[in-house]
């Protein structure tokens, strides 16, 4: 027995495979870290599927030419043929880089139910010990959960519920396995993470106790939106949906009488050959329509999204503009008042040249005045003079000097 164990949670899609796989996680199951983020209208609290996974198990289900809603049976033996062969590498590589140390590990993807022998043999070939939690919930509910979320009808939810039980179901009987009622869980999950751990001989790293107050924190009743009950004047598929998951639920599982029941399921699809591939192909077109649909929604919101960041943008520019405006405004007025002040300053400098102009001619005509004055005294000393004269002449010089 390998010392390193692999827990398989399969289940129909709205089965409650997320909250059971958080609750493993919550006990020490590794569960990686690339996970699918949560989503509000379906799963608020998270889904706890790792993205690889479930591109392997999309690109294992396209080699084989199905959809995850196809409820026809895959091809026999499809687990052998060359693409899936292909794919082991890819898987291989998956789990052995996301749980590289770890000896207790969960993969949770409804898918699995379909894809169970791939991942069987993968999981050995790494020498992990692979467990098999058939997770149930009342096929009526989940048909009510699938049409909801999905474009499918009821007959369809019901065909594809029966198509994953007893494929999950058939896989996985040569593996250790027990199986888990989501409304169980919900009401107990003490006790019935006590029986699985009794039943897979599987010792939790975390006790029980220890994880409560975190596993009370995820197991939400109220987030359980389908409460419908099983109605007796159902359709035949619904009852032998009603059937199997009764059955299902016992403890052993009475294989014998799956097997009837399973047999009747697959017959049922075969009498109804044309019909099935009709509804199948139905199925297929409402899917790809809801896709574009999405798709467009999708573009639509950015397309809002884009706007409405266009129209932040544009408010802000006009903030800007506004502030740019007055600060403008503000600018003109101080160089208007510069500019009345530079015209004062301009006729002060007029003002002052003219003074200044006005003071060159009188120095100018000081200056000539001065010049003849020299001249005469020049002319006088030359003259004999008075001694009296020429006393004035040398005083009047003197004063000049």
């Amino acid at each position: 027995m390998a010392d390193k164990t692999l827990i398989l949670v399969t289940g129909m899609h709205r089965s409650g495979t997320s909250v059971l796989t958080r609750v493993l996680n919550l006990l020490g199951a590794e569960v990686g870290e690339d996970l699918l983020q949560a989503q509000s209208e379906i799963n608020a609290k998270g889904f706890w599927e790792h993205r690889e996974l479930v591109a392997i198990n999309e690109a294992l289900l396209t080699a084989l030419g199905r959809k995850w809603y196809d409820f026809h049976p895959l091809p026999d033996n499809w687990w052998t043929s060359k693409p899936v062969r292909e794919l082991q590498v890819r898987a291989r590589e998956f789990v052995s880089g996301t749980f590289p140390a770890a000896n207790l590990a969960v993969l949770k993807d409804p898918r699995l139910c379909l894809t169970l022998p791939f991942w069987q043999e993968v999981a050995q070939s790494l020498d992990w010990r692979p467990l098999v939690v058939l997770a149930l919930r009342a096929p009526w509910e989940v048909s009510a959960s699938l049409c909801r979320r999905d474009p499918l009808d009821p007959v369809s939810a019901d065909l594809l519920w029966l198509r994953y039980s007893a494929d999950s179901e058939r896989n996985s009987r040569k593996l250790s396995r027990a199986g888990l009622d989501y409304e169980a869980l919900l009401d107990d999950w003490r006790q019935v993470v006590t029986h699985l751990g009794g039943t897979l001989d599987v010792a939790w790293p975390v006790a029980p106790d220890e994880a409560a107050a975190r596993i009370d924190a995820e197991i939400d009743p109220g987030l359980r939106h389908q409460r419908s009950s099983f109605r007796e004047e159902a359709m035949s598929v619904a009852n032998l949906a009603a059937q199997a998951y009764h059955l299902l639920k016992q403890e052993p599982m009475d294989t014998g009488r799956l097997d009837d029941l399973w047999g009747e399921y697959e017959s049922l699809l075969s009498s109804c050959g044309a019909m099935g591939f009709g509804l199948n192909h139905c199925n297929r077109r409402l899917f790809r329509v809801n896709n574009e649909l999405q798709t467009l929604g999708e573009d639509h919101g950015k397309a809002l999204e884009t706007i409405a960041d266009k129209d932040r943008d544009l408010a802000r520019l006009s903030r800007e503009l506004e502030y740019s405006r007055r600060i403008v405004e503000e600018r003109d007025e101080q160089l208007q008042g510069m500019a009345a002040e530079l015209e004062h300053a301009g006729a002060v400098v007029e003002e002052r040249d003219r003074q200044l102009q006005e003071m060159n001619q009188q120095m100018n005509q000081l200056i000539e005045e001065r010049e003849r004055m020299k001249e005469e005294l020049d002319r006088l000393r030359k003259v004999r003079l008075h001694p009296s004269v020429k006393l004035a002449v040398r005083l009047f010089s003197l004063e000049e000097k």
